[in-house]
C-alpha cells in the first residue's frame, strides 16, 4: 500500500486512459473516439490494476462497513432531528441555515489554523475529539427535549443548541468519513449511500413521534456511536476491500496529477453552485420553510431511498461514470424538475419541496463521497478537507437562502425571479461540468501523444544500438539535457501552475520535498505506533528522530528535557525491538509505508 503524505491511502493506479476515462488499447492509445459513456459497464481492463471486480453477488464483501455506516447515520440523525425538525418541513429556517452559518464560521477559523500550522491530528487526538463531539451532541438533543417541557418562548436557547448540535454532529461525521481514507470508489459509494438510506428511514420514524420523544430517541441513537467505534476497530479496514475504482473516477489519480487537481477543483465549483440552487429551492419562493403533508413527507423519504439504492446498484454493477458525469446529471435533473413542479403547483409548494429536499439529501451523500476522495488525494489533515467541503457546499446553500429572504420583499414577481436565479445557477453548474470534461479530453490526448513519442524514441534507440553496437544512454542523457523535461522540471512546472482555488482546497504541491518526507515519516510513525502500542508522545518522538534530529533537537521541538527525550527513545527501541535509527528508517520503508 502506498501513501500520499499524511494519508493512509491506497496507491493510485497509473496508466493510459482515453477521453472520458475509458481504458484504451495500448497498441494505439489515441484510436478510440471520445465518448463519456455514462451508463456503460466498465470493461475489465478499465479497473485499477490488482483490484477484484465485485458485483451485486459480492455485496457481503462490504459487510465490514456496517459499523461505520451506522455511525455516520446516527450522527446525521442527531442533526436532522435537532436542527432540521426531522423534515416535517423542507427545513427549520433560521434554526437550520442560520445555525449552519455560525457553525461554518467556527470551521473557517479551524481551517485557517490547520492551514497555517500545517499540522495533522494524531490518532489519539482524533479519537478524543470524536468522543467529545458525540457527548456534546447528545447533551444538545437532551436540552432540546427539555425545552419542549416549557411553554415559554426560548428561541434564543434553541438557536444556541441548534448551533452546538450542528457543530458537534458535523465533527462526528468527519470522524466516520476519515475512517474511509484510501478506500476504493465503489466502497465509498456503498458506504455513503447506505448511511443515507439508514438515516432517512430512522428520521422518518422520528418525525412520527412527539417532539420530546423524538429528541430523546435521537439522543439515544447518537450515543450508539460509541459502540460503533469499538465495533469498527474489530472489523476489516475499508481500504482493504478489493473493490472497483475506474480510472475516470475521483478516486483514481492518472499520470497527469495536475489535471486531476483541476478535475477536483471544477467539481468543488459545481458543488458550490448546486448548493446555492438547493438553498433557493428549499425556501421557494420567499425563503421560508415549506411544510410537508403526510403524503409528500413519505414521498420524499421513499424517493431518497430508491435513488440511493439505484446508485449503489449501478456502482456495484460497474457502470462507468455513475459518480462523476452521471451523478451531476442526476442532480441537475432533480433541480430542474423541482423548479417545474414549483411553477406547475404554486398553491401546493410541498410537491416541489419533495424534489428540492431530495436534491439536498443527494447532495449530502455526494459531498460525503467527494470528501473521502479529497482526503485520499490531498496531503493536509483529513479534517481540513471535511471542513472545506462543508464550507463550500453548506456555506453556499445558507448564503443563497439568506439572500432570498432579503430579496423577496423587494420584488413582486418572486416566482419568476427565483426560477431565473435557480436556472442560472444550474446553467453555471453545467458550464463547469463541460469544463472538466474538456480537461479530461485534453489530458487524454496529451497522454496519447506522450506515449507515441516515447515509443518512437525507444525504436530509434534500438535501431541506433543495433547499428553501432553501443549503448545510447549518453546520447539520451544529452538530448534530455538539451530539450527534454526532467521529472524535477515537470514537478516545478506543475507547482507553478497551481491555482489559488487548488491551494485553498489543499490539493497543491507541498512546498518542498522536505515537507513531503516529513508528512510521510509522521504517517509511518503513526503506523508503527499502532503496531507496537507506542504512546502518543513516543510517536511524536519517533517521527522527529526518524527525520534525523538529535535527541537535543527532539527535546527542543517538543519542549521537553533531553533526558526525557532520551528515555522516550529507549522505550521505543525496547518496544519495537529495533536497535538504531537506521533500523527504524528501514522498518518504516519496508512495513509502515
Amino acid at each position: 500500500m502506498g501513501i500520499t503524505a499524511d494519508n493512509n491511502a491506497a496507491a493510485f493506479p497509473t496508466g493510459s486512459v482515453g477521453p472520458g476515462g475509458r481504458a484504451k488499447n495500448a497498441a494505439d492509445p489515441a484510436s478510440a473516439p471520445f465518448s463519456p459513456a455514462i451508463f456503460r459497464p466498465v470493461p475489465d481492463d478499465a479497473a485499477a490494476p490488482g483490484t477484484a471486480r465485485l458485483g451485486l453477488h459480492s455485496l457481503d464483501a462490504y459487510g465490514c462497513l456496517w459499523p461505520c455506516v451506522l455511525g455516520l447515520a446516527f450522527s446525521r440523525i442527531g442533526v436532522l432531528t435537532g436542527a432540521y425538525g426531522s423534515y416535517a418541513a423542507s427545513d427549520e429556517g433560521i434554526f437550520t441555515d442560520g445555525s449552519m452559518l455560525v457553525a461554518l464560521t467556527v470551521f473557517g477559523i479551524l481551517l485557517a489554523w490547520i492551514a497555517l500550522r500545517k499540522k495533522t491530528l494524531a490518532k489519539a487526538a482524533t479519537n478524543r475529539l470524536m468522543r467529545a463531539c458525540v457527548f456534546v451532541e447528545f447533551l444538545t438533543l437532551a436540552g432540546l427535549a427539555a425545552l419542549e417541557l416549557t411553554d415559554a418562548p426560548l428561541s434564543t436557547w434553541r438557536f444556541v443548541l441548534c448551533v452546538t448540535c450542528t457543530l458537534t454532529a458535523s465533527g462526528a461525521m468527519f470522524y466516520w468519513l476519515r475512517r474511509m481514507r484510501g478506500c476504493a470508489s465503489a466502497t465509498a459509494a456503498v458506504f455513503v449511500f447506505s448511511a443515507l438510506i439508514v438515516s432517512e428511514v430512522v428520521v422518518y420514524a422520528c418525525a412520527l413521534l412527539p417532539p420530546i420523544v423524538e429528541h430523546g430517541f435521537a439522543a439515544a441513537l447518537v450515543l450508539l456511536q460509541y459502540p460503533c467505534t469499538l465495533w469498527a476497530r474489530s472489523r476489516e479496514k475499508a481500504h482493504a476491500i478489493d473493490a472497483l475504482t475506474p480510472e475516470s473516477d475521483y478516486f483514481s489519480v492518472s499520470g497527469d496529477v495536475l489535471a486531476n487537481k483541476k478535475f477536483l477543483s471544477a467539481t468543488a465549483i459545481g458543488i458550490a453552485c448546486m448548493g446555492a440552487v438547493t438553498g433557493l429551492l428549499r425556501g421557494y419562493p420567499d425563503g421560508l420553510p415549506i411544510p410537508f403533508s403526510p403524503v409528500t413527507r413519505v414521498a420524499y423519504g421513499l424517493l431518497v431511498i430508491v435513488v440511493s439504492a439505484v446508485v449503489i446498484a449501478l456502482v456495484l454493477k460497474r457502470f462507468e461514470s455513475v459518480m462523476t458525469v452521471g451523478f451531476f446529471i442526476l442532480l441537475e435533473a432533480v433541480a430542474c424538475l423541482a423548479l417545474i413542479l414549483f411553477s406547475a403547483f404554486p398553491h401546493s409548494l410541498d410537491i416541489g419541496a419533495v424534489l428540492a429536499t431530495t436534491l439536498n439529501a443527494l447532495m449530502v451523500g455526494f459531498v460525503w463521497y467527494i470528501t473521502i476522495a479529497f482526503m485520499s488525494a490531498g496531503w493536509r489533515d483529513p479534517y481540513y478537507y471535511a471542513m472545506s467541503g462543508w464550507i463550500v457546499w453548506l456555506g453556499s446553500r445558507a448564503v443563497a437562502r439568506v439572500a432570498l429572504l432579503e430579496i423577496y420583499p423587494l420584488h413582486a414577481d418572486t416566482l419568476v425571479l427565483c426560477a431565473v436565479m435557480g436556472s442560472l445557477i444550474v446553467l453555471s453548474t453545467q458550464v463547469v461540468f463541460v469544463q472538466f470534461l474538456g480537461i479530461s479530453q485534453v489530458v487524454a490526448h496529451n497522454r496519447a501523444q506522450t506515449i507515441r513519442e516515447q515509443a518512437a524514441a525507444a525504436a530509434e534507440r534500438r535501431a541506433a544500438d543495433a547499428a553501432s553496437g553501443t549503448a545510447s544512454a549518453d546520447s539520451s542523457a544529452t538530448k534530455a539535457g538539451e530539450g527534454g523535461t526532467t521529472p524535477q522540471g515537470t514537478l516545478a512546472q506543475g507547482a507553478a501552475k497551481e491555482s489559488i482555488l487548488t491551494r485553498i482546497m489543499g490539493l497543491d504541491q507541498q512546498e518542498s520535498l522536505t515537507d513531503m518526507r516529513q508528512a510521510t515519516l509522521e504517517h509511518n510513525a503513526q503506523e508503527i505506533g499502532s503496531q507496537f502500542m507506542l504512546s502518543e508522545r513516543e510517536i511524536e518522538v519517533l517521527a522527529l528522530y526518524a527525520r534525523g534530529l538529535t535527541q537535543k533537537r527532539v527535546a527542543e521541538e517538543l519542549y521537553i528535557s533531553p533526558g526525557t527525550a532520551h528515555a522516550h527513545i529507549k522505550r521505543i527501541y525496547a518496544k519495537t525491538g529495533l536497535h538504531s535509527r537506521q533500523e527504524i528508517i528501514d522498518y518504516m520503508e519496508k512495513y509502515a509505508s
